[in-house]
């Protein structure tokens, strides 16, 4: 029984990685993989409105509040029920991904953030992958990409301070966190992933 979160900034190869440990563990009915925000029927709404809903204005704390419901509603009807029955659980962003966003992206109050952590009654995962890269990493690859979404859109400044967030974090959270180096070859880093999954929780 685990709670596994990915983190990283857009492009930094987490969701590459979630794919193939999807591929890897699809005979597994013990392994759930779930991702924010998306998975719940509230989740889908909340994405298209966060994501994609580019006529509809959010204030910055608005925005902030409908991903912190999205991960509630998340793990209150995917993670906790899977974990409850003795599944691991992994997860491609959790509260950690808008404390960095939008706490230190949009210059949010972060010690507020940490209260509605509380409030919304999320624990804290007993294992996040950081796939770190840095701003320059990030520009090259995001200038490849195609279409983006509202948040794929944001400047350069903006994911400068996500990753300066991101890097707080991993201090803050140093007992659950594993960075990982997201320049590193696809293979070579699900090599690590997969080391690191059987070497701290026994899941191969």
């Amino acid at each position: 029984m685990s709670f596994i979160t990915f983190e990283g900034i857009d492009s930094s190869g987490k969701t590459t990685q979630i794919d193939l440990l999807k591929k890897e563990f699809k005979n597994r009915k013990d392994v759930v993989f779930t991702s924010n925000p998306g998975e719940t029927q509230l989740g889908k709404e909340l994405r298209k409105i966060l994501l994609h809903k580019s006529d509809l204005k959010l204030s910055e704390t608005n925005e902030m509040l409908l991903f912190f419901t999205g991960i509630q509603d998340n793990y209150e009807k995917i993670v906790f029920p899977a974990v409850s029955q003795g599944k691991t659980v992994l997860c491609d962003r959790y509260y950690d991904s808008t404390i960095a966003y939008q706490g230190f992206g949009r210059k949010l109050d972060i010690k507020n953030m940490m209260k509605l952590v509380d409030v919304c009654g999320l624990p804290e995962p007993n294992l996040t992958f950081l796939f770190r890269i840095d701003i320059d990493t990030f520009e090259e690859r995001s200038d490849k990409r195609g279409s983006k979404d509202k948040i794929e859109s944001s400047k350069a400044e903006f994911y400068k301070h996500v990753i300066e967030g991101y890097d707080e974090l991993s201090k803050l959270y140093k007992n659950r966190y594993v960075i990982l180096d997201g320049s590193k070859s696809i293979e070579l880093l699900h090599n690590e992933v997969n080391e690191i999954l059987k070497e701290k929780l026994n899941i191969c």
